[in-house]
């Protein structure tokens, strides 16, 4: 039994010790787990940029992830040594992933869970200990644990009033991947009433963005490069012209899961028409209710934070939902930063059901693909692996968050309040 510490203990010693090993565990009972494509691609990748520097890894076929993934493989390939050893230690990328996974989940009940120090670590195992958060990092060595993690804390920050270090962690993640950028409405409307109350905060916010965001791109522009480095940006949309790549949203009701052309047309537009229209107004619905708290807030020179948890966390997550159920061009891994977020809300509000489903549904699609679980060259066959039926699990998810984001958001009162006469509340933050 471990001993009782409180909440604001946690994570204790006691606490780091079991996260090291578990840690351990993860790592040794999967040592040659990972997509040969990818993980080939990390070895490429990371030996070019051994032999000719961080500035030229462009260079390397395939290599169009954002700069700051350029940073841990050109690291990788000095530390580990030769073009032998690249290849050789290749499974020790994830260790980096890992610890973001790890480090999510632990903010995560930090700082929307209960209980005393003990409870928050068990808390913490609902992601720890599920398949469906760790199979992206842990079984396919991919990286999308590190966009979410910062993503993550970018929100958390928001709601602590730190804006400065809220928009670099924002720039740190889609400088990780180029599809963060869909967090930038929702965490706007967290950081305006700050701006508002506060000018200088903006002032503050862009310098030190722009700052980090120099840093990370200078030896592109001292080496020539910032150009090709804008062209990896500019060309991530249309890269899989697809209605969809293994993602099975709601195209997996009608297409197959994979090859068929997002430029095919109906009722006169195309596929990709289709499905950004109807994420921009799931979009639109879903980020009513925080639109409307952002402009009470202003009104009244209040701020975001703790009575607005679960509503601020419920919109984020449902952001990453409507961008992966309607799009074309998905892959099976863009939920992924769904996970902390629905799953700091379950934990929030102890309303665990939609975290556990998505957690399955997430599981199931990226399964299907990369098939960890069978023999090599064999099929998933059986009914709950079948692409419509996780794509419903999708759905059941979505519907379930909008229903309870309506309830949470109390939309018929702040509209109320939104009528009556601008004036500071009792409770208004000073600044």
């Amino acid at each position: 039994m471990l001993p009782d510490y409180s909440s604001s203990a946690y994570p204790a010693r006691a606490h780091w010790l079991l996260y090291l090993l578990l840690f351990t565990t993860l790592v040794l009972f999967t040592p040659h787990a990972g997509l040969e494509g990818d993980v080939m691609c990390w070895v490429s990748w990371a030996t070019y940029m051994r032999s000719h520097g961080l500035t030229r890894g462009y260079e390397a076929y395939g290599n169009n992830y954002t700069p700051l993934y350029q940073y841990v493989l050109f690291a990788y390939g000095k530390l580990v040594g030769d073009a032998d050893r690249i290849f050789r230690y290749r499974h020790l990328l994830k260790l980096l992933t890992l610890l973001f996974d790890f480090a999510g989940a632990i903010l995560a009940v930090r700082r929307f869970g209960w209980g005393d120090g003990n409870q928050r670590f068990m808390l913490s195992l609902l992601f720890l200990l599920n398949v469906g958060y760790l199979y992206n990092t842990v079984a396919w060595e991919q990286v999308d644990a590190i966009l979410s993690t910062l993503v993550f804390a970018a929100v958390v920050q928001a709601l602590r009033q730190r804006t400065a270090s809220s928009m670099v962690l924002f720039l740190l993640a889609i400088n990780m991947k180029s599809q963060g950028i869909i967090f930038l409405p929702p965490l706007g409307l967290l950081w305006v009433p700050q701006w508002w109350q506060a000018p200088r905060r903006l002032a503050q916010g862009l310098l030190l963005a722009a700052a980090v965001q120099l840093l990370l791109l200078a030896p592109y522009i001292v080496a020539g490069k910032l150009p090709v480095v804008l062209g990896v940006v500019t060309s991530a949309v249309g890269y899989f012209p697809y209605a969809s790549v293994n993602c099975f949203n709601l195209w997996a009701w009608f297409l197959p899961p994979y090859g068929t052309s997002d430029a095919l047309r109906f009722a006169g537009l195309t596929y990709k028409q289709w499905g950004l229209g109807s994420f921009l107004v799931a979009a639109t619905i879903i980020l009513l209710p925080l639109a409307l708290t952002a402009w009470h807030k202003v009104r009244t020179r209040t701020m975001f934070g703790t009575p607005d948890q679960a509503l601020v966390l419920l919109s984020m997550g449902l952001v990453s939902l409507v961008f992966c159920f309607f799009n074309t061009q998905m892959h099976e891994r863009y939920w992924h930063p769904a996970l902390l977020l629905l799953g700091s809300y379950a934990v929030l509000t102890r309303r665990y059901f939609l975290f556990f489903l998505f957690s399955a549904a997430y599981f199931l699609n990226m399964e299907v693909v990369f098939r960890f679980q069978l023999p090599p060259n064999s099929e998933h066959t059986t009914v709950p692996f079948r692409p419509g039926v996780i794509a419903t699990m999708f759905a059941v998810v979505l519907a379930g968050s909008v229903w309870q984001l309506y309830r949470v958001a109390g939309l018929r009162a702040t509209w109320q309040l939104l009528r009556q006469p601008a004036r500071p509340t009792a409770g208004a933050v000073a600044v």
